[in-house]
């Protein structure tokens, strides 16, 4: 990273150029995503789950506005109701034709003449067995007398409307018993029509449905859309004294929750982002950086966007949505490294402090949220991929753009902020502190099991007392219409489907005949499979013997002779029994625009659905529901027991993820740290983080959703980077012996400042669902702080630092597994385990165990030519193995090691055995008044190195032991030495006496 940044450095301009055409071309791709709205995306696959994702896909659940026209006096005034609906109608056809597809609630005369022609012409289709009994009622001769004496207006029903060609054409009625079928077609039977419109049959309520144009999610355009009906409304409420209209639809709710989340975010947000822009211009000292601390991670969004675009051209909307408010997570790399580079400007510093540190954190929580896509859900998998691809761009981003465009301060104008001042606590020192974090954790797991899961949405909506109110007078109204249950019958044709709905119709029908259910609403009866409409045509034929058209056609012309008909009167209805009747397609039931066939049947490629509306009494309806949904070919699609549902399998889906995580997480913590214990105590903050956020949650009786368990894994996320960064600090301490676990606790501080400022902040809102995420954030982000800096301090504190002041060797599994001395004889020549101990945890312990290996017998060489009353200098002793082995293998020698290089004297001066009075490091070569016996080169020296190192084997040396082959020693031998030993790349010299 250091050369790259120099290279950087060097050609400025060019990689300014290069950072702008690497937007410029990620910003395109970015662009030119499609967005998939589609909430089913969220449903985990399963067969059933992909039949439910495919119905929801292929019917259209949109909420139609109810529109309610009712009498105030409490007297039926049908008249004054009907025209104030006529100029609803009028106004909204007038002044919205944009934003609506369809009113429904007047059928026009010319409607109810076309409907009753369709069912007149194909009336066996509309028959039932009931209905033959019935016509078989009506062609006794009493029965024909009567119905002739009857008033013409009674004989067709529902519409109430009858003229004389209807008589003529059907003077038996039968085309009403088929118009009843299309009363099915609405839930609600209370309802009739009056002056063509839908009044209750108290003539105190007018009933209108609009059909909105735009979908709920379009909520700026709808918006406009309610604000211009509710002038209507009250504009026609204001001229009608007597008569009040009113309406509700889920828009409503859609288009309050949008503008209160917008109204809640622009004044929570905007304070607290003013706040956190004041916070980090005070502590960084610099105007542009927020911008620096921001643009990682939006540049890491945008090339993730961009990637998905290239990989699949889609991404989910509610992956981008949550991935958005995950990638706060990108903050915390480009606060860690401003932090440090504030504090040393030194650049070589910076990238060997921060480098593995970042790369940990942001490869753990990508390979954390790649676990996503073992899920089955399409929106989860996408999440995984976007959140992955961002957080480990802006990671390396963050490496690089950072140091390159902060200035750091130079030592003098750095300033202690009260940030700092809190950072230098050290409250895992404290012991009542630790004690308190302790006895917390203890009582969280008596609790943390406790955590429920709120399946119901409703629960996070925002829902305005006068929208409230709106919904109980609207459904106090329309009764069954404003709460179905809809039941979709489907399979891979329109004829397949409406054969399936044909058998739930049955079913259905035996169901109300019970009175097991209030009411339904089906096409059942009126649209039928071919199938059935050729069994419903043969049964007509069977019924119409010739002897009962001779009969009745006799029995019609006796009975209407006396009232001055003529025999011919009746010649279209004769005609009408003899007629060749054959099955209709689902486009001639179409061409009848008044029977909105498109609100029942959708098709789609080789998928097609017929929707059926249901209203259940309470008492029974899981009953009902249950044994419907044993159907095959249908689906139960109540929005509540949905969204349960699905919701339910995603909180399985999420128990999965946390064990994907947790395994995935471990894999790469072992791959950075290549120890088992540092892995461990690294993980074990985020199970006690856990627990105690799971504990307080349970005792303050705040249960999970659905949005705040995902957000739930940006609090997994932010206290895994913390629990690596104050693991990281301490290795870093242990290791060199420098404190810098300050640095480290002020960026925990300022991520958590901006978690709580962004996040957090929510708690003020009013919207549940937003407040739900702050209340969690909250708590799991305080918790995650309090973890890190005191129990996961404490435990390093104790495991490494103390025992290392007192010279014992660190916390490892291996010395309490097998705690016995190893005697065997290999370890009495060499010493791994105490030489290992004096490097375990280390960077670069896998090297120095490497090296201690493919040396070890050298070193056992050079220490059989020393002995107890020995004074070694050891020049060129790297991090000190050569000295710690001879510490352990001969421990009566005095050794001073010398070691230029320093980032590994700092190693070897933070060693167990450097702590004896016996071995010390230093980073020059003593004067010649200094005494050493025995002095060991490793390195050639030098020359300012070489001629004090001369001086000293020409002064007191008894022996010199060359370890580097390069070395000439010839002019030692001219000193009066001898070779006493010189292989395996040894020398050893002695002095002739």
């Amino acid at each position: 990273m250091v050369k790259l940044h120099q290279l950087i450095i060097k050609h400025k301009v060019l990689a300014l150029t290069g950072l702008a055409i690497f937007i410029g071309v990620m910003a395109f791709l970015a662009s030119s995503i499609r967005l998939e709205e589609d909430i089913s995306n969220l449903i985990p696959a399963g067969e059933k789950q992909e039949v439910l994702k495919k119905v929801l896909a292929n019917t259209e659940f949109s909420d139609k506005i109810i529109v309610t026209i009712s009498s105030q006096n409490g007297e039926p005034q049908p008249d004054e109701l009907t025209r104030y609906a006529q100029e609803f109608l009028d106004s909204v056809h007038q002044q919205l034709p944009d934003y609506i597809t369809d009113i429904q609630g007047k059928i026009p005369e010319e409607g109810i003449r076309e409907i009753y022609n369709f069912v007149y012409q194909n009336l066996p289709l509309f028959l039932n067995e009931a209905d033959y009994n019935e016509i078989s009622t009506r062609l006794d001769k009493n029965s024909i007398q009567t119905r002739m004496e009857e008033n013409y207006k009674n004989l067709i029903s529902p519409t109430g409307l009858v003229t004389k060609e209807y008589l003529f054409k059907d003077p038996l009625s039968l085309t009403s018993l088929g118009l009843k079928k299309l009363e099915e077609l609405q839930v609600e039977d209370e309802f009739e029509l009056y002056d063509n419109f839908l009044i209750s049959k108290d003539h105190r309520h007018v009933l209108l449905f609009i059909s909105p144009s735009f979908p709920a999610s379009e909520t700026s355009r709808n918006t406009i859309f309610l604000k211009e009906l509710e002038t209507v409304q009250q504009d026609l409420n204001r001229k009608y004294k007597g008569v009040k209209g009113d309406f509700f639809g889920g828009v409503l709710y859609s288009v309050a929750n949008a503008n209160q989340i917008k109204s809640d975010i622009k004044v929570t947000l905007g304070i607290a982002g003013v706040i956190l822009l004041l916070i980090l211009i005070f502590y960084y000292r610099k105007f542009y950086v927020p911008l620096l601390i921001f643009l990682p991670g939006i540049l890491g969004g945008l090339t993730a966007i961009a990637v998905l675009f290239l990989l699949k051209g889609t991404i989910s909307a509610i992956s981008l949505g949550i991935g958005a408010v995950l990638l706060g997570i990108s903050i915390d790399y480009s606060l860690h490294i401003l932090t440090h580079y504030k504090n040393n400007n030194n650049i070589k510093k910076l990238y060997r402090d921060v480098t593995v540190p970042v790369l940990m954190s942001s490869t753990t929580t990508a390979i954390a949220f790649l676990c996503l896509i073992f899920l089955k859900s399409e929106a989860l998998n996408d999440l995984g991929l976007f959140a992955a691809i961002s957080v480990v761009v802006a990671s390396l981003l963050a490496l690089i753009l950072i140091p390159v465009l902060y200035r750091a301060p130079v030592k003098e104008e750095r300033s202690n902020t009260i940030i700092d001042q809190i950072a230098g606590y050290d409250l895992h020192k404290k012991t009542p502190v630790v004690a308190i974090m302790f006895v917390i954790f203890i009582v969280g797991l008596f609790f943390f099991t406790g955590v429920g899961f709120n399946k119901d949405l409703s629960a996070i909506n925002f829902e305005p007392r006068e929208i409230k109110d709106k919904e109980q007078n609207v459904q106090k109204i329309a009764g069954k219409a404003a709460k179905s249950i809809y039941l979709v019958s489907y399979g891979n044709s329109v004829d397949e489907a409406l054969e399936n709905n044909n058998s739930l119709y049955r079913e259905l029908s035996a169901l109300e005949q019970k009175e097991e259910i209030n009411s339904f609403s089906s096409i059942g009866g009126v649209v039928l499979s071919t199938n059935t409409q050729l069994a419903k045509i043969e049964q007509w034929k069977e019924f119409w013997t010739p002897e009962k058209k001779q009969g009745v056609q006799e029995d019609l012309k006796a009975e209407s002779e006396g009232f001055g008909f003529k025999p011919e009167s009746f010649n279209s209805f004769y005609e009408l029994l003899t007629k060749d009747f054959e099955p209709i397609y689902l486009d001639d039931y179409r061409n009848i625009s008044n029977l909105y066939l498109d609100d029942f049947i959708k098709a789609g490629e080789n998928f097609a659905t017929v929707t059926t509306g249901l209203n259940l009494k309470p008492e029974n309806k899981q009953k009902i529901l249950n044994s419907l949904a044993e159907d095959q070919n249908m689906v139960v699609v109540d929005r509540k027991e949905i969204n349960e549902g699905f919701l339910g399998n995603l909180k399985g889906e999420f128990n999965k993820l946390i064990g994907y995580s947790l395994i995935a997480v471990c894999f790469i913590l072992l791959l950075f740290y290549r120890s088992l214990e540092l892995t461990l105590l690294t993980l074990l903050p985020i199970g006690i983080t856990w627990v105690i956020t799971l504990g307080l949650l349970a005792i303050l009786n705040i249960e999970f959703n659905i949005l705040n368990i995902i957000i739930s894994t940006f609090i997994f996320g932010l206290g895994l980077d913390y629990s690596i960064f104050i693991t990281n600090a301490f290795l870093s301490e242990y290791e060199t012996g420098v404190k810098v676990i300050k640095t480290y606790r002020t960026s925990i501080l300022l991520s958590v400042i901006t978690t709580l400022l962004g996040i957090g902040a929510l708690f003020f809102a009013e919207h549940p669902a937003l407040r739900s995420i702050s209340i969690v954030s909250i708590i799991g982000v305080i918790t995650a702080l309090f973890v890190t800096f005191i129990i996961q301090g404490f435990i390093f504190q104790k495991l490494f630092i103390d025992r290392k002041l007192k010279g014992k060797a660190p916390f490892a599994f291996k010395n309490y597994l097998n705690p016995t001395i190893i005697t065997n004889s290999d370890e009495k020549l060499y010493y791994r385990k105490e030489v290992y101990d004096n490097y375990r945890y280390k960077k670069d312990f896998p090297g120095i165990r490497r090296k201690f290996e493919s040396d070890k017998e050298r070193y056992l060489k050079v220490a059989e030519y020393l002995e107890m009353k020995d004074v070694v200098l050891h020049y060129t002793s790297g991090k000190g193995l050569l000295p710690v082995y001879l510490r352990y293998k001969r421990p009566g020698i005095k050794i001073v090691g010398v070691e230029h290089d320093r980032a590994k004297l700092q190693i070897a001066l933070n060693t167990l055995s450097s702590s004896t009075a016996h071995l010390e490091f230093q980073d020059f070569v003593p004067r010649e008044k200094s005494y050493f016996n025995v002095i060991i080169i490793s390195e050639v020296p030098p020359q300012e190195a070489e001629i004090d190192l001369n001086r000293l084997i020409a002064g007191s040396a008894e022996k010199v032991i060359i370890l580097d082959p390069g070395y000439s020693y010839r002019w030692i031998i001219d000193l009066n030495f001898e070779i006493l030993y010189r292989q395996n790349e040894v020398v050893v010299l002695q002095k002739v006496e």
